[in-house]
């Protein structure tokens, strides 16, 4: 076996990008020495840690160095141009977890050509780049030319077809045990004979999973809306609020106080068991996302037999729409309302989903091989593009 030792770098070593890096490296045949900083002030990650991360791997005494593994928080260009031989001709993979181009602005943040253009830069400057998925790969690459259109001259050529011709798509690795080979798809109500599958729900009320950041791009207040009009409604049923809650705690305060003892959990989890335990009760998993360029938290609960119920708008049509005939899409808030109502009253929108099966290729045990082949050709032929 041809082991080959790579740098990791992570400017921003927490939440989906620490469960990355940790999903990868504890699985893969080569041999791992990661370089990292903790995850805040992402504006200055992408201005500084370049210089941050030059320094420690100048200073570094060790083994060669056969590969340099980056997300997109770094700039590579300012890296490679810091790095002192022969670090300086290590062939680079850059990943993209998400882009600065078409990310959603927050409400008190003004719009900054500077990031966009370091995520540009940086593709430019990697051996390879990796996109999550195809969807985020093709909104990236449509948005170069008007973005380099705001340079008032001397706007690099050929951007779109360089990074078209050396990206490629990997999607992000599920902490989770692959299915069994009999695994059966969870039954989902409607039309079909309730006596071929697991019951719907799963025990006692329905159970609707929220699963994400608490913050504005995953659109709580839509959630929180949805779930108030079901409730003014007179519909039965529990709900989890889980993910990553930091600071903003109040978004679902007043939702959770109004569920009271329906409301079966509030943030994050303390371990892992707990968390899978609650996806593996859940009925319904909902994402309100404005951005969503994998969606690693509803591909989880998928895999744990929830039922998705997703914005029409971002990644997810091109991940499951083709796989799927149920109705999983909304397309505003009286949509989402509309599909979770059908839902909970056992409405013929339900239905035996395969769902689960398909993302099971998003397992690490069975996706470690295609990132670990990556890095064998990368390193093989830097600057091939026969080596997608």
């Amino acid at each position: 076996m041809n082991i080959k030792r790579v740098l990791f770098i992570e400017p921003y070593d927490g939440g989906s990008h620490r469960a990355f890096r940790e999903g990868w490296i504890g699985r893969s045949r080569h041999e791992f020495e990661s370089f990292t900083l903790p995850a805040r002030f992402w504006k200055w990650r992408m201005r500084g840690s370049s210089a941050w991360f030059a320094d420690l791997l100048n200073e570094r005494k060790g083994e060669p160095v056969d590969l340099i593994f980056a997300t997109g928080f770094l700039n590579v260009a300012d890296l490679r141009g810091m790095l002192r031989p022969p670090l300086d001709r290590v062939p680079v993979i850059l990943y993209m977890h998400e882009n600065q181009l078409t990310y959603p602005l927050s409400p008190d943040e003004e719009f900054d050509f500077h990031f966009g253009f370091t995520n540009i830069i940086s593709c430019l400057a990697a051996n390879r780049v990796i996109f999550n998925s195809e969807f985020h790969r093709r909104l990236f690459l449509n948005s170069l030319a008007s973005y380099l259109g705001k340079m008032p001259e001397g706007s690099p050529r050929r951007v779109p077809e360089k990074l078209e011709a050396s990206s490629q798509v990997l999607g992000v690795g599920l902490d989770r045990k692959p299915l069994s080979e009999n695994h059966f798809p969870q039954y989902r109500a409607g039309e079909c004979h309730a006596d071929i599958g697991p019951a719907w729900p799963r025990s006692g009320r329905p159970l609707l999973v929220w699963n994400h950041r608490w913050e504005f791009d995953k659109r709580p207040e839509m959630f929180s809306a949805a779930v108030n009009r079901l409730l003014d409604a007179g519909l039965d049923f529990d709900v989890a609020l889980l993910g990553e809650s930091k600071s903003h705690e109040e978004v679902f305060q007043p939702l959770a106080h109004r569920l009271g003892s329906r409301c079966i959990a509030f943030g994050f989890q303390p371990t892992r068991q707990q968390y899978d335990e609650i996806l593996e009760r859940g009925d319904i998993v909902v994402s309100c996302a404005n951005q969503e360029y994998f969606g690693i938290s509803v591909a989880e609960a998928i895999h744990a037999g929830c039922y998705p119920v997703l914005p029409r708008e971002q990644v997810y049509p091109s991940m499951y729409g083709s796989r799927c005939k149920g109705r999983h899409f909304y397309d505003d808030e009286e949509g989402l309302v509309a599909l979770l109502s059908d839902l909970l009253t056992g409405d013929s929108c339900g239905h035996v989903c395969s769902l689960d099966r398909d993302v099971d290729e998003f397992c690490w045990e069975r996706l470690v091989h295609s990132f670990d082949d990556l890095v064998d050709r990368v390193v093989a032929d830097p600057y091939s593009e026969e080596n997608k």
